[in-house]
């Protein structure tokens, strides 16, 4: 976007818009992940999770994820139901559930401690009974990201006006209003490419991270 408009008896402003995208490898990989089992009695449903649960995370402790990067997001238990004859719905079991978010670290290839190594020894921990809901990377700091974007989109916005400038014969003076816009970091490949038996890992591609940044600026001209 271009705009010239008069701010006084000889002087004009021009506004344009820069936009640039940064990319970065990730260096951390979030994962959710948990337990839901199903048993008649509501009292065999949750000593069966505190049983699977325990010994998910025992594998995540082995695998280095602890402290701050393990958090428990969910816990229910509910009824499972079924329509039955006189159109009625009868309790069959309960199912209890619990989640966890991780953060892992090790995004290396093959490592003891990779996202493809951390899932494999969960499942393992827990079989049939595990569920993992997401996989997702990103960056532990974003500020250097953001910065590259800005100073790119910055010096797209500055060579247009410059540009403007010089077609209507006229110097660029002062910096009049700046506005930025911001779209939100995303994947630029797959996440998870293969899944495969427990005794094998998981195909994981962590990709790039991008972020894109728009600007827009307005300069007085004389």
């Amino acid at each position: 976007m271009v705009t010239a408009e008069p701010i006084g008896n000889d002087a004009t402003t021009v506004t344009v818009t820069g936009s640039a995208c940064a990319t970065a490898t990730p260096d951390i990989a979030r994962i959710t992940i948990g337990v839901s089992i199903t048993h008649p009695t509501v009292a065999d449903a949750v000593d069966a999770l505190a049983r699977q649960s325990a010994a998910l995370t025992e594998a995540l402790h082995e695998r280095g994820v602890t402290g701050a990067d393990l958090v428990t997001t969910g816990l229910s238990v509910h009824p499972q139901t079924q329509w039955v004859d006189g159109g009625r719905q009868e309790t069959t079991g309960f199912t209890a559930s619990t989640s966890f978010r991780a953060v892992l670290r090790d995004l290396a290839p093959g490592a003891a401690h990779s996202p493809a190594a951390v899932i494999t020894a969960c499942v393992a921990s827990g079989g049939d009974a595990i569920r993992l809901d997401s996989l997702e990377f990103d960056l532990e700091d974003r500020t250097g990201l953001a910065e590259r974007a800005r100073e790119s989109a910055w010096a797209a916005a500055l060579s247009k006006a410059r540009q403007f400038a010089d077609l209507a014969q006229k110097n660029l003076v002062d910096v009049l209003e700046i506005i930025e816009g911001v779209d939100q970091m995303s994947p630029v490949r797959g996440l998870v490419s293969a899944a495969r038996a427990v005794s094998a890992p998981i195909a994981v591609e962590h990709g790039e991270i991008e972020e894109t940044i728009s600007v827009r600026v307005r300069w007085s001209m004389e």
